[in-house]
């Protein structure tokens, strides 16, 4: 296994990307871009090739200071195998630390984008990964299913608030443009203060935006009541797939399910666009489990990582 660090145009990466059966978020080219206009981290691409053939892809966010060195790796490699063997992943590891061993002022962090698994866990620290003590679980919802399956798929209460929500008739409106941005973040905001959860600074989306936006890769969906927003979200696309980036809802949308109606117009969308996942975002089953249920109760599968290592 080798890594090709060959500069390649944005198109030509492009291509690679859909050659990626689940392309998350943090993999991507607008992330790419934020990272480095507002943490001043310089992304480096690169092929994985096992014997001289093309296996997967990878980006890292790396700072270089004198002997300073941070590297970043996050939810990382991509294979182009859907069920890539548990070999690849360990040889990965393997050149991932001849390629930047541990030493002295350099700072790893490495997701990989693998299920957990104990004899993988125990294989990467025999050499030399030491996983922190922070997880990662998501949501992967399948959009090659038929609407009615993936409908008849979710848990009956979520199912339950999503019929509610549709007799509320709130009007749904779509932005391909970011007309509606400023508007949006400008709430986020205000939802995140007011509540206090994590998530990433309205000027980071931003700069995420001013790509994925000009791509036509990312969608503001709006729920308005008698024309009054009372809840939105933030779908944006990568490879052949989306992710549920972000959102806010005010008691009036909480009333009417608003969020409910939402993602689901969000599948229906993402469908009839050809995208086959969909990635609803981080899960917290024992530190926000109302987010949890919440994104569980779509019907998607649970993915859990391994953790990160160093």
């Amino acid at each position: 296994m080798q890594f090709d660090w060959t500069l390649r145009p944005e198109s030509e990466w492009r291509e690679l990307c859909k050659k990626v059966p689940r392309l998350n978020m943090l993999q991507s080219l607008p992330f790419e871009r934020a990272a480095w206009m507002l943490d001043k981290k310089l992304t480096r691409r690169a092929v994985i090739t096992i014997d001289n053939e093309s296996a997967g892809i990878m980006a890292i966010q790396e700072i270089n200071l004198g002997p300073i060195h941070v590297i970043d790796l996050y939810r990382g490699p991509l294979w182009f195998s859907a069920n890539p063997p548990e070999s690849w992943l360990l040889d990965f590891a393997r050149v991932f630390n001849e390629t930047w061993p541990r030493r002295l002022l350099r700072r790893r962090r490495w997701l990989p984008e693998w299920p957990d698994g104990e004899t993988a866990r125990k294989v990467l620290g025999g050499l030399g990964f030491r996983l922190l003590p922070k997880s990662f679980e998501t949501v992967w919802m399948d959009l090659s299913l038929p609407e009615n399956e993936i409908r008849a798929n979710m848990n009956p209460k979520w199912r339950g608030h999503l019929n509610k929500g549709e007799r509320c008739n709130l009007e749904i409106i779509e932005d391909w443009t970011g007309s509606t941005g400023k508007s949006f973040l400008q709430q986020y905001d205000v939802d995140k203060s007011i509540k206090k959860y994590y998530g990433r600074s309205p000027r980071f989306i931003a700069a995420e935006l001013a790509l994925a936006l000009r791509s036509r890769e990312a969608v503001f969906l709006w729920a308005c009541e008698k024309r009054i927003p009372v809840a939105a979200i933030l779908v944006v696309m990568h490879g052949n797939s989306a992710t549920y980036r972000i959102g806010w809802t005010t008691d009036e949308g909480r009333k009417a399910n608003g969020h409910n109606v939402l993602l689901w117009e969000a599948v229906k969308c993402l469908k009839a666009k050809g995208y086959a996942w969909f990635d609803l975002g981080g899960i917290e089953p024992h530190g926000a489990e109302g987010l949890t249920t919440f994104k569980t109760g779509l019907g998607g599968d649970v993915l859990k990582l391994m953790g990160v290592f160093n």
